[in-house]
C-alpha cells in the first residue's frame, strides 16, 4: 500500500511537470514545456531522482533549469537549504554552471511545486571537455566586476567567504571549476588578509567568483 501511495505521488510530480507554457504557483515561474521522469525511487515520502544537464540557475526567482536526456526541459525550484555535493565537497548552488549534468532528488513543496533538497554533480562541464562558462543568469544582469576588501568569516567546506568592502559584506562562492592556483589560495586565506578578486554578482549580497587578481 506504502509502495502504491509513493507511486502515486510521482506521478502526480511528473504529471505536474509536464505542464508546457502554463504558469506555476510560487517563485519558479514558467515550466517551459517537457515533462521531467523521476528516474527512481529513494525511499518513502522522497519523490523520485532526475538526471539531467544545466541550463542555466535563477538565484533571484530560485530555480534550476535543466534538460533531461531525452532532451525534455524543466524548472525545479531549490531554497538555501539545497545541497549540491561534487567529488565528496559541497558547494552553494551557484556553483552550478550550463554544461553540468546532475542528479536532483526532486518532490513536492507544500504548494506543489517541484523542489529539489539534494543535487549531485554526476559530471561537471569541465569533465565532459567543454569550457567553464557559468551557468547563472539574471535576465542579463550580473556584469564582472572587480572587488577588493579584507577577508571575513570563511568556509572551507561549502567554498564560501565573507568578502568585506566599503560598500559593505557580501558572499563570495568558488564554483568547483577553479584553477587549482585559486584554489589553493582560497584554502591559504585568513580572517583580516586583504584581496582583490573578479567576479559578478548573482543576488543581494552574493557575488560569484571569477578568479583571484595577483
Amino acid at each position: 500500500m506504502k509502495a502504491r501511495i509513493l507511486g502515486l505521488r510521482l506521478a502526480a510530480l511528473a504529471a505536474m511537470l509536464s505542464a508546457t507554457g502554463c504558469a506555476q504557483a510560487g517563485a519558479i515561474g514558467d515550466i517551459l514545456g517537457g515533462v521531467l521522469a523521476p528516474q527512481g525511487q529513494q525511499g518513502q515520502g522522497q519523490g523520485g531522482q532526475v538526471v539531467g544537464e544545466v541550463i542555466g540557475v535563477d538565484t533571484r526567482q530560485q530555480y534550476i533549469q535543466i534538460r533531461t536526456q531525452n532532451g525534455q526541459t524543466g524548472n525545479v525550484r531549490f531554497d538555501q537549504n539545497t545541497r549540491v555535493v561534487y567529488q565528496q565537497r559541497e558547494y552553494n548552488v551557484t556553483a552550478l554552471e550550463r554544461g553540468d549534468v546532475i542528479a536532483l532528488q526532486v518532490q513536492q513543496d507544500q504548494r506543489g511545486n517541484a523542489y529539489t533538497n539534494y543535487i549531485q554533480v554526476q559530471q561537471s562541464v569541465q569533465d565532459r571537455g567543454g569550457t567553464s562558462q557559468g551557468g547563472t543568469y539574471n535576465g542579463g544582469a550580473g556584469n564582472v566586476q572587480r572587488f577588493s576588501g579584507t577577508v571575513g568569516n570563511i568556509d572551507t567546506q561549502r567554498g564560501t567567504f565573507e568578502l568585506r568592502t566599503q560598500n559593505g559584506a557580501a558572499l563570495v562562492a568558488l564554483p568547483y571549476g577553479v584553477s587549482a592556483q585559486d584554489s589553493q589560495r582560497f584554502r591559504s586565506l585568513r580572517n583580516g588578509q586583504n584581496v582583490t578578486l573578479d567576479g559578478r554578482f548573482v543576488a543581494q549580497g552574493r557575488i560569484e567568483f571569477q578568479r583571484f587578481i595577483y
